[in-house]
C-alpha cells in the first residue's frame, strides 16, 4: 500500500496512527504530496485532490478519512477501531471530532488563501463558535476513557485538538475543552509522537 499525504493534515495524521496501531505501518509506504499544488501523483490517483488516498495493492485508491479508517478495521480486525462494545459512541465521536477538523481547516484555508481578517465575517465567527462549543461540550459530554482498546473516535478527537493546538492556539484547546487528562495517555503512544505536527 502507498499513502498520499501532506505533512499537517489532520486527517492523513490519524490514517497513520491508525496503520502504526494496526502493525501495518511497514505495509504501506508514504507518498508526500501538496494537494493544494495539485501534485500529479496524488491527482493521478485522486482526482479531487484531496489527502489523505490510500492505494490498494489492487490498484484501488481509497479516499476520505472515515472509510479509509473502516477498510483498515476490516483489513485487520484487531485490535478494533470501532470495538463493538462501544460503536454507537466511537463512530458518534469520529463525526464530532471529523467535524472540528473541518470547521480548523475552513478557517486555516481562509487565512492561507484570503489574509489574516477573513474569518472577521459572520461565516468566519461561526466556524469559531462551533469550535468553541464543540470544545464546551465535552465538559458535560466527556468522551470514553482511554483504555487498553483505542477507538476511531478517539484517535480523531486527539488529532483534532493538537490541530487546534498547533493552528488555532487561541481557542486554547487543552483548556476549555474540559478533557483535561483524558489525552495524556495517547500523547505518551508512539504513533502520536512521531506523527506530531510541526
Amino acid at each position: 500500500m502507498q499513502l498520499l499525504l501532506s505533512p499537517t493534515s489532520p486527517y492523513a495524521r490519524a490514517v497513520r496512527i491508525a496503520l502504526m496501531l494496526k502493525g501495518l505501518d511497514d505495509d504501506c509506504t508514504v507518498g508526500w504530496v501538496d494537494p493544494a499544488s495539485d501534485t500529479p501523483e496524488l491527482v493521478q490517483a485522486n482526482p479531487m485532490s484531496r489527502v489523505p488516498t490510500l492505494l490498494l495493492d489492487d490498484g484501488t485508491a481509497l479516499t476520505e478519512t472515515a472509510l479509509i479508517l473502516q477498510y483498515l478495521d476490516r483489513r485487520v480486525p484487531h485490535p478494533p477501531l470501532i470495538p463493538s462494545a462501544n460503536a454507537n459512541s466511537e463512530l458518534a465521536l469520529a463525526g464530532r471530532a471529523l467535524a472540528m477538523m473541518d470547521a480548523a481547516l475552513w478557517i486555516m484555508n481562509n487565512r492561507k488563501y484570503l489574509g489574516a481578517d477573513a474569518n472577521d465575517n459572520a461565516l468566519g465567527e461561526r466556524r469559531m463558535g462551533t469550535l468553541r462549543r464543540s470544545l464546551e461540550d465535552f465538559k458535560t459530554n466527556p468522551p470514553r476513557p482511554v483504555g487498553q482498546v483505542i477507538g476511531m473516535g478517539q484517535i480523531l478527537l486527539q488529532v483534532a485538538i493538537e490541530y487546534l493546538e498547533f493552528r488555532l492556539p487561541e481557542l486554547e484547546a487543552t483548556d476549555t475543552s474540559g478533557l483535561g487528562d483524558w489525552g495524556k495517555p495517547l500523547r505518551k503512544l508512539e504513533p502520536f509522537h512521531l506523527t506530531e505536527p510541526h
